[in-house]
């Protein structure tokens, strides 16, 4: 019996004690991971459902977009630029302002059919001596008034017909006349003219006719007119212009012959009128290169060369004359060939012109 009920001996004791505590940390481990999994699981819950609802509010953000094009939330996040002011009066392209030609109604110094504008007023110099303002009085007549340093003005009104886009008519007179030489010297002339311009205001050609009457001439004389203008670019140009009048000129005036006296003893000088109509041919040429300023298109500056051409009839007549002779020592008479009236005249000389313009502005396009 006592063997039976002997107490356990003391590292039995200690044993059993150990796998007591043992057995409870377990217990206490297992619990305490149950929970940290349950709070892990709970944390997973919640930021799914929290992810799950961005995504459901964003579809349905943009699912009213699309619904709502008028969504003034995203109106005031978009940054766009400002639109262009829209002018008053909407020019095509060849009108526009990069194209306009201010200069379009004359050419060197030949108008074309192109009016000036009503409130238009333009001032031109060429090579110094020539002096020339141009004003619109209404929309489509224009004046123009002139001084040719030192003895010459001129009137130039002239009023124009658009026909059609690119094709205009017009109607003019130059009339000028002699100043300061007295009434008896007074030289003048007078042009009625008609000018046809086909194309635009850029690139055009104008044929002009008229009926010239003049101090030195009998009768009407035709004179015609070619003229053109061509754009490089909207400020460089060349432009030109020619001038042709066929005429029949009354030339009058003497020479000297030289006959026998009624005794046949010497020879006495005799001077013999002259009256004869002679054919003359006139032609006159310009061609500029004109340079319009990028800032002020109202002003212009060309340069180029102008030419005169006069050639026709001229008078022919045998005289009598006397000539010393060498060999003999004495003075001896013989007939000789003559040729006397206006002489073939051909001038070349370098060309300037300045143009500016004042007023309204908007008078192209047409």
């Amino acid at each position: 019996m006592e063997q039976l009920h002997r107490p356990n001996p003391p590292q039995t004791r200690q044993l059993s004690y150990f796998r007591s505590v043992a057995t409870a940390n377990f217990t206490l481990t297992n619990t305490h991971i149950m929970k940290t999994l349950q709070r892990l699981m709970v944390v997973l819950l919640i930021v799914s459902a929290t992810n799950l609802r961005a995504q459901i509010q964003a579809t349905l953000d943009d699912e009213s977009i699309e619904v709502a094009p008028k969504d003034t939330t995203r109106k005031k996040s978009l940054h766009l630029p400002p639109l262009p002011t829209i002018p008053k009066k909407v020019l095509s392209y060849e009108d526009s302002i990069a194209q306009i030609n201010h200069h379009a109604s004359r050419y060197v110094f030949a108008p074309s059919a192109y009016p000036i504008n009503k409130g238009s007023f333009y001032y031109q110099n060429y090579d110094i001596l020539l002096n020339d303002v141009q004003f619109g009085i209404t929309d489509q007549l224009g004046m123009g008034i002139g001084y040719a340093f030192p003895l010459f003005m001129y009137l130039t009104p002239k009023y124009s017909m658009p026909l059609k886009k690119n094709h205009t008519v017009a109607v003019g007179d130059i009339a000028g006349f002699s100043v300061f030489t007295g009434s008896d010297n007074m030289k003048w002339l007078n042009t009625i003219y008609g000018m046809y311009t086909i194309g635009s205001p850029q690139n055009n050609v104008s044929v002009g006719l008229g009926m010239l009457q003049s101090s030195e001439s009998d009768g009407n004389l035709a004179v015609t007119n070619l003229s053109g203008s061509y754009s490089i670019t909207p400020n460089f140009y060349f432009v030109g212009e020619a001038w042709f009048n066929n005429r029949t000129r009354n030339f009058v005036s003497t020479y000297e012959n030289w006959k026998y006296d009624d005794v046949k003893m010497t020879y006495l000088p005799e001077y013999l009128p002259v009256d004869a109509m002679l054919k003359r041919s006139t032609l006159f040429t310009s061609l500029q290169f004109r340079i319009i300023g990028h800032k002020q298109r109202t002003t212009a500056w060309s340069f180029g060369v102008s030419s005169y051409w006069e050639r026709g009839d001229q008078f022919e007549y045998t005289a009598v004359m006397p000539g010393f002779d060498n060999t003999t020592g004495q003075m001896v008479y013989a007939s000789q060939e003559f040729i006397i009236g206006p002489k073939n005249i051909f001038l070349f000389i370098p060309s300037f012109t300045y143009v500016k313009k004042i007023g309204n502005m908007n008078d192209v396009g047409r």
